[in-house]
């Protein structure tokens, strides 16, 4: 696994918007606290371009992300939001521009399909992480402090505080941190792009979904084979679509995966959750441990150099 090398004070990061389009006064306040802590920042002019709900034209976004892994100034990418359209232009990369020169990538929700890609072609440093619109301006103290201490540290994260989390399952497990967004992952299945998840331990988190959705999407995970040799499972948000019966969504969770072996928890802090809760910024493509006695996820090797 190729990895770039950790963030210091006064480095460039570049912001991409691959995906769909965002608010313009949220985003310009954000570059601005981006700066207030002591880096560097860039994007393109034509970041702010609207294609129906994507943020301008595929070979548009493309470009953008392109020209960004190419430039040597540039140390990370972090994105203006997800939303959708990231899977659109995957083809459309350069892999090999990424490791000349591989960039820190951070990023959630629609960036799940570039985190994947990524790792498909043997490239780290890639972290499921805040978004600039939204959470640079609203987020939680603590997630932006957690954020930063991520892609600064050459070490090690260690044990990623897993406020709120629940057990469904007891155990303890080791494996490579691999995942994202549910709908993401379940719709790469059949690609090349599909994930792989031998030996790993599993991150899934979606928005907005009624029970039944989810239960489908597991459900068609297992049937492809994706959960035979995963170590352990973590599930961030996972929250419900208006109306849906709460009560039934743990039930669910334990039918669909009665067979699994290994520790299963749910409520992690990191995905879709509301922007004033702690969102833990996790390192993919490491090895990591799960305990569940008591819930701690630890990360023992290091995403940078």
């Amino acid at each position: 696994m190729i990895k770039p090398k950790a963030l210091q004070k006064g480095d460039l990061i570049a912001i991409a918007a691959p995906a769909s389009p965002f608010d313009k006064k949220e985003f310009l306040f954000a570059v601005k606290r981006m700066k207030s802590l002591g880096f560097e920042i860039t994007f393109r002019k034509d970041i702010f371009s609207k294609q129906r709900y994507l943020a301008g034209s595929d070979e548009r976004r493309a470009e953008e992300l392109n020209g960004f892994f190419a430039d040597p100034k540039v140390k990370a990418i972090f994105f203006a939001r997800g939303g959708y359209g990231t899977s659109r232009i995957l083809h459309l990369l350069d892999d090999e521009a990424v490791k000349a020169d591989p960039k820190i990538i951070v990023g959630y929700s629609d960036i799940t399909a570039l985190h994947t890609w990524l790792k498909e072609h043997g490239i780290g440093g890639t972290f499921y992480g805040p978004t600039v619109a939204k959470h640079f301006r609203h987020a939680h103290k603590k997630t932006i402090e957690h954020l930063i201490a991520a892609v600064t540290s050459r070490k090690p994260l260690g044990k990623i505080l897993p406020t709120g989390a629940k057990v469904l399952k007891h155990g303890e497990a080791e494996g490579l941190l691999v995942g994202g967004c549910l709908s993401l992952i379940v719709s790469s299945l059949g690609t090349p792009n599909e994930l792989k998840t031998d030996d790993s331990i599993l991150f899934l988190e979606d928005v907005s979904e009624p029970i039944y959705k989810y239960d489908r999407m597991l459900t068609q995970l297992k049937s492809a084979g994706k959960l035979m040799n995963v170590k352990g499972i973590i599930f961030g948000s996972m929250s419900l679509s208006k109306g849906e019966n709460e009560s039934w969504f743990k039930p669910m969770l334990k039918d669909v995966l009665k067979e699994f072996p290994g520790p299963i928890i749910t409520d992690f802090p990191s995905g879709h959750f509301a922007l004033d809760k702690f969102f833990a910024t996790l390192p993919l493509g490491v090895n990591v441990k799960l305990s569940t006695k008591p819930v701690t996820l630890e990360a023992t090797e290091a995403a940078l150099i």
